[in-house]
């Protein structure tokens, strides 16, 4: 674990899809996985006893669970580690941000309907699709933490934007809350649906432009939103105004990734994986990766290589693949195996995360469970 490298001494991954330990992280699904930057530790976020939600802190060296958060009243969706301190943001509707190393709590950032209102009727006046980047223009009832219905000022997902250190939250109203997680402050809101929407989509993915690198030197900044209802908008990150928008798949979008500054990878529940060429002065025709039988939960991507979750498999994909004699890219399905006795995984995955210098890759369970596999 945790051993030294860089992404040029990395030889080709070749993934066995097999689970090497599996512990009890939870007693309900485990929602979502974050893994620090030293590949040591991970943070799982589970349904708790009494359906409330709990976030455990694990150290994959020894695979115990070291602290952990329960200042949570409502299952927790999302995790997100803060380059502060040892913080850590946990959402349940509302964000709590606590310290990973005692579990306490620092500051609880909470939307009120009234706030939620006011902020987007003044930000309605200023937010519109900019017609001279026209070149993109144009329910799932499941248990393992698809939101389907929530209040609009409840928060639904988060990402952090490293270049300006703030945190961004999605709302149920379809806007996006700025946070100074610093301070702990609410700062300002952007409205991602057009003025007078009567029923406006959840937000229920975000991504940014070089967010999943280091470092970017892309002179374009911007911030990709996915919806339930399948739709993504593509906002300037500077300005808030609306660069494109499409209709980007038949289902509730589960995850958005920025792999290159020019591309964006999108999964949904229409058992789909779609990756966009931000680049196209046409409306993009994305390229379309099949194979899985039903809805997409979840991905990581690692370089070329994309994991996706469905049901109880895993799906391995290419960014760089050649198409089939058909003109389709392939989803490779997968079942896990135990490395000890063979045993199949018969779980449904919920959620995953990948650990690359380490050659490993995690998932977490419906049943509450979490697996190490490579």
């Amino acid at each position: 674990l945790a051993r030294a490298g860089t992404l040029r001494d990395e030889l080709p991954w070749k993934i066995r899809a097999m689970v090497i330990y599996s512990v009890r992280a939870h007693h309900g699904a485990v929602r979502s996985l974050a893994v620090g930057q030293d590949e040591c530790t991970v943070f799982t976020a589970g349904v708790g006893a009494g359906f409330k939600g709990t976030v455990q802190r694990w150290d994959l060296s020894t695979v115990d669970c070291v602290s952990g958060y329960y200042g949570h009243e409502e299952v927790v969706n999302d995790i997100c580690i803060l380059p502060l301190s040892e913080r850590v943001a946990s959402c349940d509707g509302t964000i709590h941000v606590w310290n990973s190393q005692t579990g306490k709590a620092i500051s609880v950032i909470a939307e009120s309907s009234a706030d939620l209102v006011q902020s987007v009727i003044h930000s309605s006046s200023t937010v519109k699709v900019n017609t001279e980047q026209t070149s993109l223009l144009n329910s799932y009832p499941l248990s393992t933490g698809i939101l389907t219905s929530v209040d609009g000022s409840s928060y639904t997902c988060m990402h952090f934007l490293d270049s300006v250190e703030k945190l961004v939250a999605g709302t149920g109203s379809g806007s996006l809350r700025f946070i100074d997680i610093a301070r702990g402050e609410k700062l300002h809101m952007w409205s991602t649906e057009p003025a007078g929407c009567g029923f406006p989509s959840l937000v229920s993915a975000i991504c940014s432009c070089g967010s999943d690198k280091t470092q970017s030197s892309s002179p374009h900044s911007w911030i990709a939103v996915g919806l339930s209802s399948g739709n993504c908008r593509l906002l300037d990150s500077r300005s808030g105004n609306v660069i494109a928008s499409w209709r980007a798949h038949d289902g509730y979008v589960t995850k958005l990734a920025a792999p290159e500054d020019n591309f964006l990878v999108s999964s949904s529940l229409d058992k789909t994986l779609r990756i966009w060429d931000l680049r196209k002065i046409l409306p993009p025709q994305p390229t379309l990766y099949k194979g899985h039988s039903d809805g997409i939960l979840d991905f990581a991507v690692w370089g070329q290589d994309v994991i996706s979750i469905s049901k109880n498999k895993i799906g391995l994909s290419s960014l760089s693949g050649a198409a089939d004699e058909d003109g389709l890219h392939r989803v490779v399905r997968q079942a896990l195996y135990t490395a000890d006795r063979g045993t199949r995984n018969m779980s449904v995955l919920s959620s995953i995360a990948i650990s690359p210098f380490s050659r490993l890759f995690l998932v977490g369970t419906e049943d509450g469970h979490l697996k190490i596999c490579c």
